[in-house]
Formats: structure tokens, sequence, C-alpha cells
């Protein structure tokens, strides 16, 4: 599986959820009966050619359909069927929230308890805590500002491993803004929580989700290590091809993704949720306790009035006539998902065992059949003039990135467009209807999911799951003007090398200042490209991304690391070359000398901050 899509699939289903409307849903075929539904899912699974998936949907607060769908084991021919087990990766934040409100219930612990109280051995900086201090919410909320996990601690070995001793292994932590201000999702907080749970209920984590959550719920497939007993149960997991095999890696942070479980006892956590605590007579939660785990309580946006959103593991997931809760994730090649509505106590259970993300499409088919019979909402639009939305016209870019080494991407790659056209505001070309002076609706969901902010470091737009800041002009002309450099830069090079390469060969370079003052330059500039390049096929490509291949001391990533450092080197080499270059140099050559080394040494400048000099990714 490659890192960019392990880092997504906390927000699969929400991605998903925003996907607007095109021609083919003019087309699409709606299920009106769970016959057709398990037929169009069966066509789907097949067409995307996932291995193999499990699937619950559930109306009226029951189990309407549970059903297997291809191999559990694709060399060995095994279907999958209700019994067998899915790793359900990120989905195990669910029950750190449900634990943490059980809790708080009985009193033993405080939502605004200090993590400083809370446990003084876990150490982590924060240079707002005299004011702003980390908190049991934020750390529920992922509002600590705390970056996510590195590469290399997706491949710790869990086996035996305490909760503490994972928390250890999990680190350094520091927030990087006031805590509660921000979403920035990451696997570390789940954990620091679960590890809370133990302290303040006397038992251990498994313990208590067994004793406490799962044999309550007859959730009797729920494990969070590969316990002999379900062994035989789980389904295998594959990359992307459906062919090749991912291995188990038993992590340390259980509580952030390490559940194996059925879908169909998966499907009782969430009726018990959609019940409002309670499930089959069996009351863990008080319905206000759910609500509240529902639902963001410390973000900069919920303050603002924004309530939909990443509550205590549980997402906000609006579709065009119902608002969904639950999660998705992934982990070895599985991917999965669950939804219900607290409102009809319908929902649905995905679980596949491959990682191909838009197999969670699959999601969709269920959510027409669910919403078949139901009316849209109508919006509850808010008179803005178009005066004042113009105030929020511009570019945005994220400021709450998971991991901050991978903020540079995002500074140059990632953009949001707002724009007014005719009255009407829209963000990448998808309208957005005010529900009030700052939030803003499409109006094929069901609620509202962006506002916008005036903060002491300007305007920002806050959503569900993150937050952008609108780039001043000045930087947006930087940046551009950066870009055509390098191209401009990169195409008379190539050009000339084609010039200075039949020179050398002829040799008539020696009288003409040499081939470095020439090599170098152009090296400068492929040293960029490849690095980059690299680094991008780390991120997004099954043969190159591995895992393994970015958390250890590959020949992919040591290759980075001496490309990372050449940029540097050959951009102030060339700068050099440029400026002592002899008399019988071009000014041509040496003024191209001088371009690229600066691009480079810009670029060096920009990437310094983040590590990316030097940039030992492994670690």
């Amino acid at each position: 599986m490659t890192i960019v899509r392990l880092l997504a699939l906390s927000v699969v289903a929400l991605l998903i959820s925003t996907i607007g409307a095109t021609a083919a849903d003019e087309k699409k075929v709606v299920a009106q009966s769970v016959a057709d539904l398990e037929r169009l899912l069966g066509e789907k699974f097949s067409e995307l050619k996932v291995p193999g998936a499990s699937i619950v949907v559930m109306e009226n607060n029951q189990v309407v359909l549970a059903k297997g769908y291809g191999l559990s084991d694709v060399a060995k021919k095994a279907p999958v069927t209700v019994e067998t087990l899915f790793r359900a990766g990120s989905i195990s934040k669910s029950f750190v929230g449900v634990a943490v409100m059980m809790l708080v219930e009985e009193g033993k612990l405080d939502l605004n308890a200090k993590l400083s109280d809370l446990a003084p051995e876990i150490k982590f900086i924060n240079k707002w805590e005299g004011t702003d201090p980390v908190r049991l919410a934020h750390l529920m909320e992922h509002t600590t500002g705390f970056d996510d996990i590195r590469f290399s601690q997706y491949l710790l070995d869990g086996k035996d491993t305490p909760l503490l001793k994972a928390v250890e292994l999990y680190g350094p932590y520091e927030s990087r803004w006031k805590p509660g201000t921000y979403v920035s999702y990451s696997n570390a907080p789940p954990v620091i929580a679960g590890y809370i749970v133990e302290k303040a209920s006397g038992m251990s984590w498994a313990e208590f989700t067994r004793k406490r959550i799962f044999e309550p719920l007859g959730m009797s497939s729920a494990h969070w290590d590969p316990a002999p007993e379900i062994m035989g149960r789980l389904s295998k997991s594959y990359k992307a091809d459906g062919v090749t095999e991912e291995p188990y890696f038993d992590i340390p942070g259980k509580p952030a993704g390490s559940l194996n479980v059925t879908p169909s006892d998966l499907s009782k956590f969430a009726l018990m949720l959609a019940g409002r605590g309670t499930y089959n007579g069996v009351t863990l939660l008080k319905p206000e306790s759910v609500d509240r785990l529902e639902a963001p309580g410390t973000t900069l946006a919920s303050r603002m009035g924004l309530k939909n959103g990443y509550g205590f593991g549980n997402l906000t997931v609006a579709r065009e006539k119902t608002i969904f809760h639950g999660h998705d994730g992934g982990i070895d090649g599985f991917l999965s998902t669950y939804m219900y509505d607290p409102l009809t106590g319908s929902g649905l259970i995905i679980m596949i065992n491959a990682s191909k993300g838009e197999a969670l499409s699959a999601l969709d088919i269920v959510v027409d059949y669910l919403e078949r019979a139901r009316t849209k909402p109508v919006v509850a639009k808010f008179d803005l003039k178009p005066s004042d939305l113009e105030k929020f016209v511009g570019t945005y870019q994220s400021i709450a990135p998971r991991q901050q080494m991978l903020a540079p991407l995002e500074a140059l790659f990632d953009w949001t467009q707002v724009k007014v056209e005719g009255g009407k505001l829209s963000v990448d070309n998808v309208e957005r209807v005010p529900v009030s002076a700052r939030a803003f609706q499409r109006l094929d969901r069901a609620a509202p999911s962006l506002i916008f902010a005036d903060t002491e470091s300007g305007l920002q737009m806050l959503t569900s799951t993150g937050a952008r800041r609108l780039v001043p002009e000045s930087e947006i002309m930087l940046k551009l003007g950066y870009a055509g450099a390098f191209a401009f830069s990169l195409l008379v090079s190539a050009i000339f090398a084609v010039v200075w390469m039949v020179g050398l060969f002829q040799g008539r370079l020696a009288e003409r200042g040499g081939v470095m003052v020439r090599a170098v330059p152009f090296l400068a500039l492929i040293a960029m490209i490849a690095f980059s390049g690299l680094l991008v096929l780390l991120l997004t490509d099954d043969a190159w991304g591995s895992i393994q291949a970015m958390g250890t001391k590959s020949p992919q990533a040591l290759t980075l690391y001496w490309l990372s450092l050449s940029v540097p080197v050959l951009g102030g080499l060339s700068v050099v070359l440029g400026m002592i270059a002899g008399h019988g140099t071009s000014l041509l050559v040496r003024a191209l000398a001088l371009l690229n080394g600066m691009i480079a040494l810009t670029a060096a400048a920009f990437l310094w901050p983040y590590g990316w000099i030097g940039l030992q990714i492994w670690l």
C-alpha cells in the first residue's frame, strides 16, 4: 500500500461524499430492493476487480443485508463469508471515543482535564501550555497540533507492547499551533487516549474493550491482535493489483488502528451508536454522551458555529439527503468504512481486502438505496450580497497538514480557489450557498461543511477536517514567477545542452570555459527534478512506495537522501562557476550558470526548514 493511500484512508469516505454531481448521475440505477442492492454491489466489486469484500446494510435499526463477495484467499480460492474477519484500521478510533465517554459518565475522566495531569509521564512540547494546555478532548478530536506518526513508525513491531511504550515509540510530540484550533488527523493521540483509559479504569486496553464493549454487544470476533483463534478466519489482504499479498503488521498503537472484526459484529457497534448508546437492550452510553462524541467541540470552526466535523473517533459525513456519522480506515491492504444515521437507524459497513480506494465508492450504491424514499432537505439560505461574498474570494492553501514534512507539497501543489460569479460563491467550481454570514453548504449535501474566519494571521477557510489560509497575491505571484523561471531555465538549459555536447565532442569547449560551467548548472536542475520525481514515486506508486521502502534505509530512501543533498551543493557550485568563469566563457553560459544555481539554492532554502535537505525519510 502506498503511503499516500495510507495517509488518506482516514478521510476516504469524506472525499467520496464530496464528489460533485456528474452527468453519469442522471443515468445511475438506484436499487429499490435488497435483492437489487445485492446484485448492484456484486457488479461493482466485479467491475473494480476487488479480490474480496464483505458488506452489511442496516435499515430501521436492523440488518437487512449481510453478504460476502469474492475471495478471502486468492491463492486458495477461499470465498469471503459473513464469518470472515477483516482488519478495520482507523475505525478502531471510534472505540476509543466510546471508551472515554463511558469513563466520563462514571466520573473517572474529565474531557477538560489536562494531559499533563492525566499522564505526567508522557512528555510533549506545547509552547502555549500556560494558557492553552493540551486536554483530553483535544486528543479525541485531533486538535492537539501533534504531527502524525512517521513512515518508520508504521513498521514498528507491536507484539506484547504496553500502551505506554507505544506512546513513547510514536513520539516526539509537539503542538504546532494552539491546541483546540485546527483539526489535523494523527494516529498518535488516540493511542495516548487509550493509555489514559487504562489508567482510569485499571484494566488493559484489550481487557476494557472486551469486558465493557465487545462482550456486552456480542462482538465475539473482535480482537486487537492476531490471536490464534481468529487467524484462520482472517482474510488475506492485497495490493491494488489484487494479487500481491500485504504483510500483517501487529502495530504498537492498537487503539489507533489494530481492530480485527467481522462486518456483522461491527454493525452491532454502529447500531448501538445509532440507538443513542443502546443496542439489543444493552446500554453502553447515555444519549447525551453519544451526542458529544459525534460532534466537534474544541475547534475554532465549532466555536464559530460549524457543528459538523470530527468528534471522538467519529466523523460527520453529509450526503445529499442524510447526515451520516462513522469512520473509515485502512491497514495492510485492508480498507473499510462504516456509516450510520441516528434518525432512521440505517447505515452500512463495507470492508475490502485490497488497497483500492475506488472500491469504497460502492458506498454510493448503498447510500442511494438508503436515501431512495427520503426527501431532500431544503437548504436554509442566508441572504448575503455579492459584495459580502467578494471578501472571501481568493486562493487558499492548507495550514494544518497531517505530516509537517509533507507541507511543502501542499504549499506548492494544493490550491483551493474561491470565486464569485453571477452573485454565487463557488469553491473549486462547486457552488456553496451561505447558511449564515460565514458558513456555506453545497446544494447537494445535507449539512454545511465550511466556514470562513478572520484571525490574527488573516482570513481562513475552516472545514470539517482541516484549515486553509487565504494566500496573499504577492505570494502567489512569487511562486508563479519561480515556476516560470524554473521552466524557462530548464528549457534553455536542455536546448543548450545539445549545443555544448556537440562542442565537447568536437573539442571546442576548452577555450570557451570548459565543461563544468555548463554541465553543473544543468545537473542542478536535473537533481531537482530527480529528487521531486523520486519523492512522488515513493508517495504514489505501489512498486516504489511501499512502507518498507520509506520506513527503512532502502535503496530508494538512500537515493532520495543523496539527491536532496545534491540540490544545494550543485546549486552553490553553479553560482561559483558562473562567477569565476574565464573570459572565454560567453555571457549566456555564465548567466545560465548563475540563474540555475540561484533557482536550486532558492529551492533548498525553501525546503530546509521542513527537513528536506538531507532528507532521511526512514527516521
